[in-house]
């Protein structure tokens, strides 16, 4: 497999900065590269997360020179990348956020049939345990699926906080460790989506 060089997280960021500035030079949709450009800011939520680095932490990189033709050359590109990323000796979270990353990607960016999914969703709202750094309550699970959850709950949490979503279900109890990705305000509530990097049973 090829690893691109990349041996070390900064490495990805350098290579996923490269991709996104040729992106924009090649005039590939809009979308693509803002999806791509949101991808890279919640990763390195996610690696400082895992490394234990304060969650602003910025790695220090260079943009990898890169060419792109056209949009789906520069979807190609990023598949390459989460190819390489796999096989690079990166956390395995990493790896998995990169791979559904490029899954939601793919299909948002290239004409699903309207109404399908990447992967089945739950919605029969059942209650879960939200732990976050400085607090955690119980949250009402609204839809959720193997990627991510919508919850609503009586506090705002911060988004790119890293929180915890315990649901028991019918096969056991299962911890998942998610990004927040959006907070909004609902009547006297938030609702509040969650984005899946890893589970734990």
């Amino acid at each position: 497999m090829n690893t691109l060089g990349i041996t070390r997280f900064e490495d990805l960021i350098g290579h996923m900065d490269g991709l996104a500035q040729a992106g924009r030079e090649a005039g590939v949709e809009e979308e693509a590269v803002a999806f791509l450009e949101k991808i890279r800011e919640r990763l390195v939520r996610i690696h400082n997360h895992l490394s234990g680095l304060a969650a602003d932490t910025e790695p220090e990189v260079e943009p990898a020179a890169r060419s792109v033709r056209d949009t789906d050359d520069f979807l190609d590109q990023f598949g390459a990348l989460t190819d390489a990323a796999r096989g690079a000796g990166l956390h395995s979270a990493v790896a998995h956020y990169l791979h559904t990353s490029r899954l939601r990607m793919r299909f948002s960016l290239r004409g699903q049939q309207e109404g399908r999914r990447i992967a089945n969703r739950e919605d029969q709202p059942k209650e879960a345990g939200l732990e976050w750094h400085g607090g955690s309550e119980t949250v009402k699970v609204v839809d959720s699926s193997a990627y991510g959850a919508g919850v609503i709950a009586r506090n705002p949490v911060g988004v790119h906080t890293v929180a915890h979503l315990t649901i028991q279900g019918e096969d056991g109890r299962r911890r998942h460790e998610c990004l927040v990705v959006y907070c909004e305000p609902q009547d006297a509530h938030y609702h509040i989506g969650l984005e899946i990097f890893a589970t734990h049973r």
